[in-house]
């Protein structure tokens, strides 16, 4: 996840379905060490805004790849 990662606690389930959806995502938590990876939602709830807001950033096979996982 990187060096910035700070697990959640074990029996924190939302904060590591969080965590996973990040990832999933190709959200981790490296840094170059200057400042950290940048921001990161703080609560699973906002989660769906983060990713619709980095959707730019996306390759066309990312975004088709999401709506199939989507409909899953």
């Amino acid at each position: 996840m990187g060096h910035d990662f700070q697990a959640p606690q074990q029996q924190d389930k939302k904060q590591w379905e969080k965590v996973e959806i990040l990832y999933r995502n190709g959200f981790t938590y490296h840094s170059c060490g200057c400042g950290g990876p940048g921001y990161r939602p703080a609560q699973l709830s906002e989660i769906a805004a983060f990713l619709d807001a980095h959707r730019q950033y996306r390759s066309e096979g990312e975004r088709l790849l999401q709506k199939l996982s989507v409909r899953a």
